[in-house]
């Protein structure tokens, strides 16, 4: 009996060191804002280049892999500041994903096909989600939820 309480302390007790650990981190870093509204861009842009493909726009993709390598320099910008540890974790996925999104805009003018499109799409995405990974929970955009701002710059009051 002792010892799978034992067991179960330690077990309670590396839980909290870890998501302590994890809160921790994200206060260690210099910019947290900025690193999170440059990750919520990344998301952003990739649902656009989901809503062109969706939408058969496939001249307007190769635009919105301008504006996701965009996105990843700022996100290189928003990084400057922190360790140089965590920006050597995070340059070689942030190339992967970029990468990954050329492909899916190279396939586009020749690929007519949104099935394929959409799969190498959701390629691209793994890519990116490797990127959100090395940063703690809460500086993650939740790609679910629609992009902020938009709907109330269209039906906003003027001059208010």
């Amino acid at each position: 009996m002792k010892s799978r309480r034992q067991r179960l302390v330690i077990l309670a007790s590396a839980g909290l060191t870890l998501a302590l650990a994890t809160q921790a981190s994200a206060q260690q870093l210099k910019a947290p804002d900025d690193i999170k509204m440059t990750l919520r861009l990344l998301v952003q842009v990739s649902n656009d280049f989901k809503r062109q493909i969706t939408n058969k726009n496939f001249a307007r993709v190769p635009h919105e892999f301008m504006e996701y390598t965009e996105a990843a320099d700022a996100v290189r910008s928003a990084m400057k500041g922190e360790s140089a540890d965590l920006k050597a974790k995070v340059e070689p996925r942030l190339k992967a994903a970029v990468a990954a999104y050329q492909k899916v805009s190279d396939m586009s003018a020749k690929e007519t096909d949104v099935d394929k499109l959409m799969a190498e799409h959701a390629k691209a995405v793994t890519a990116m989600n490797a990127v959100f990974n090395l940063f703690p929970a809460a500086l993650r955009p939740d790609p679910n939820l629609p992009p902020p701002g938009r709907g109330g710059r269209r039906g906003g009051t003027a001059g208010a």
